[in-house]
């Protein structure tokens, strides 16, 4: 596994080793002395996936301190367009995005430190995507940003997006808290 900084502090790409033989392919996604080496929080605490058609936007989510958390988020099948943005309002990045894709051929994954709000557009039917988080999910704690109130193209027609996701708060009125 090799981990890239990005220009954001706290936000992380990685590039599994896969190893393939007749059998298929083995891909280990967590390497304690890996993760130790760049001072990652990585005692995850909750897993999920989600399993998405293409043109589904998910996100922009995030929880809210205490409960905030760092994540690692990778497609397990399929393809995404993974997108975030940092809402921590003492960075010199606040307000900016960024995006990586992720594929089951890339074998690669994001790692998203505390204070960032994170989405993604499933760019093929059944991309099946794992988060691990550092922390519970917490209902009271959870929030959002609209998907297309911060300034990202996605790039996509007619995206299939949740009411509830439809329902966060533009971007502009989190920067006038």
């Amino acid at each position: 596994m090799k981990i890239f900084g990005t220009p954001f502090s706290d936000l992380f790409l990685l590039e599994y080793h896969i190893h393939r033989d007749t059998r298929g392919e083995f891909v280990k996604t967590i390497h304690d002395d890996v993760f130790q080496s760049h001072g990652l929080d990585y005692l995850f605490v909750e897993n999920y996936f989600s399993v998405s058609h293409k043109n589904v936007i998910r996100g922009m989510h995030f929880q809210n301190p205490p409960h905030d958390h760092a994540k690692l988020v990778y497609a397990v099948t399929g393809k995404t367009l993974d997108v975030v943005l940092d809402i921590r309002k003492s960075s010199p990045t606040y307000g900016e995005f960024f995006s990586v894709e992720l594929s089951a051929e890339k074998r690669n994954a994001i790692y998203i430190g505390k204070g960032f709000a994170h989405g993604f557009l499933s760019l093929e039917d059944n991309s099946l995507v794992e988060y691990h988080t550092t922390t519970a999910q917490n209902k009271a704690s959870e929030d959002g940003i609209k998907w297309d109130s911060f300034g990202f193209e996605w790039n996509v027609e007619n995206p299939i997006i949740s009411e509830r996701d439809q329902s966060f708060e533009d971007f502009k009125k989190l920067i006038a808290v």
